[in-house]
């Protein structure tokens, strides 16, 4: 019975869709999963694709997965090490010292400028080449032999300059017996010793400005 709207008391029926439309399909085949869809172009999707770490790129290259050069490397993150016999004092070559000596070292400018102010450090604290030299002394060989070459001169100044304070006290204190205390002043001779070290020290700091080893004179090498 069809529908008729001219009809009364007629009803719609509902259409046949197993005909008009054909045998009807799950939505997923029965033997596929839904873990490898098919895409498209008949490509595994994305439940089949493989790890990142054996993913290849489209020219055929290893992809994101382990590759050369990325890994832990050998030394890396360490500081890099100069020649080892550039921290023994005693193996340098006397062309390490002085004019020109630059090219020898070839030391950055924070290395200069640290050996610098160990040099002036020292006019000011005294003790700066000892620290420098604790702190340096595997770090770098410029400022090592700059603040071991200033930590000898501070202990020497030291020594001598007590000595001389020592004997001309007592020339002093002798020469006041018979110069009614005049001769006391003889003492003060005993301060041209650290001034002469100041003078040394300050001809190394511009030589450390410069890059340059500075072999100090007047000078015990305690400190090897």
């Amino acid at each position: 019975m069809s529908f008729n709207p001219n009809q009364p008391g007629s009803r719609p029926m509902p259409p046949n869709y197993s005909q008009a439309s054909g045998p009807q399909q799950p939505y997923a085949p029965q033997n596929q999963q839904y873990s490898q869809p098919q895409t498209h172009r008949g490509q595994p999707g994305y439940g089949s694709q493989q790890a990142y770490g054996a993913q290849s790129t489209p020219s055929g290259q290893p992809g994101y997965g382990p590759q050369p050069g990325y890994g832990p490397q050998p030394g890396y993150g360490m500081p890099q090490m100069h020649n080892p016999a550039m921290f023994d004092s005693r193996a340098l070559p006397e062309h390490a010292y002085g004019p020109g000596s630059e090219q020898f070292w070839m030391a950055h400018k924070p290395d200069r400028t640290t050996a610098l102010w160990t040099h002036l450090g020292s006019l000011i604290f005294g003790f700066m080449p000892l620290i420098m030299f604790i702190v340096k002394k595997d770090e770098s060989p410029f400022v090592r032999e700059h603040s071991r070459q200033g930590l000898n001169a501070l202990i020497t100044n030291t020594i001598v300059t007590f000595a001389a304070l020592f004997v001309f006290g007592i020339l002093g204190f002798m020469l006041a017996l018979v110069t009614f205390g005049i001769g006391i002043l003889i003492m003060y001779a005993a301060l041209i010793v650290p001034l002469v070290y100041v003078v040394i020290y300050i001809i190394a700091a511009v030589a450390a400005n410069r890059g340059e080893g500075y072999k100090f004179p007047l000078t015990i090498n305690f400190v090897k």
